[in-house]
């Protein structure tokens, strides 16, 4: 009787093993699927990338001389298209928030309330990047700023 037994062991870690060993490649062939795509990803140099800014901007807005704050809050993303140029927008971050942070909180409320005005912070936050990455990067890199949330409170 043990020897059955010992024969049903081994038959049951055989089953497992064998189980394991095809997990195993398939796991490995889908690893080197993944792995190529990702390749070939990063290879595209026309590749658009949004970088974005993060955490979100929070800062205080207008003339401060009434007694009570208003604030901003936006969610920026910048569009890049490459790799370089994402990793160049990372690097420089720091930089990058701070003149967003100088950019939003020097507004007023008249322009910070409406479509046109939100328009005109966009592009001049995007002339301000470009010279940003412009003067330590040599090439401007940015293509564009996104504002992917924006909440005024007055």
């Amino acid at each position: 009787m043990s020897r059955m037994i010992v024969s049903r062991n081994r038959a049951a870690w055989k089953a497992a093993i064998v189980a394991l060993a095809a997990w195993l490649a398939a796991a490995g062939a889908l690893a080197q699927e993944a792995e190529a795509g990702d390749g070939e990803a990063a290879a595209d140099p026309d590749e658009v990338r949004y970088v974005p800014l993060q955490p979100s901007f929070v800062t205080n807005f207008g003339d401060a001389g009434n007694g009570r704050l208003k604030f901003v809050k936006a969610d920026v993303s910048v569009r890049v298209s490459s790799s370089d140029a994402a990793a160049a927008a990372r690097y420089h971050l720091p930089a990058l928030r701070n003149a967003i942070v100088l950019l939003l909180s020097r507004q007023d409320e008249s322009t910070i309330a409406t479509g046109t005005g939100r328009e005109a912070i966009r592009a001049e936050a995007l002339a301000e990047l470009r010279g940003i990455l412009e003067a330590e990067e040599g090439e401007p890199f940015i293509e564009d700023v996104l504002f992917t949330n924006f909440i005024v409170q007055r």
